[in-house]
């Protein structure tokens, strides 16, 4: 390096140092926020609580039937949210399936042991249903409609006894018969 380049390198460096040392001061203006937030704060009026004698509860007064026009409003919004949520609620009827767990105990192509496995089912557990695919050549037997992993995990260890390679799978179940299945600790 030459000489300029060594002295402009620490004329720069001495004013880092410098300035990292200087006293710091906070400017502050002076002034304090000031905002007047009355027109929008709420106003309420305090009434005198009445003082009821024994002669004013024998009758009843009179009040007056008719809505303010706040209510009216209000009333409007909920008869708009009441249709909405029914409109909600007649499309949530309408699925009838959802992303589940169904397991399978029977991968093959033979028709009677396809049966079989379904009609053990049937016997052992009349809480499960069934469903027979062939594609061909293979027969497919899954078992259940389980929303969740954990409640087919039940019933797998049961299951596993008679059919060693049964397996759980992703399917869609049907919803109605997945809030009917029930659980496995009945089956002992």
């Amino acid at each position: 390096m030459t000489l300029k380049k060594k002295s402009l390198w620490a004329l720069h460096l001495g004013i880092i140092l410098i300035s990292g040392c200087a006293k710091k001061s906070v400017v502050s203006s002076g002034s304090e926020y000031k905002e007047d937030l009355s027109a929008v704060r709420p106003r309420y009026e305090y009434v005198e609580p009445a003082v009821v004698t024994r002669a004013e509860t024998a009758t009843p007064a009179k009040s007056s039937n008719t809505p303010k026009a706040d209510v009216d409003k209000a009333l409007y919004v909920n008869k708009k949210l009441e249709t909405v949520l029914d409109t909600l609620a007649k499309q949530n009827k309408s699925i009838r399936y959802i992303n589940g767990f169904r397991i399978q105990i029977y991968v093959g192509n033979v028709r009677q042991e396809a049966d079989g496995a379904k009609s053990y089912i049937y016997q052992a557990f009349p809480d499960l249903n069934p469903y027979v695919s062939y594609t061909q050549p293979t027969y497919r037997v899954k078992v259940g409609d389980f929303m969740y992993r954990s409640d087919a995990e039940q019933y797998l260890d049961l299951i596993r006894e008679q059919y060693a390679s049964a397996v759980i799978l992703a399917d869609r179940v049907d919803i109605k018969r997945s809030l009917m299945v029930n659980p496995a600790s009945d089956h002992n």
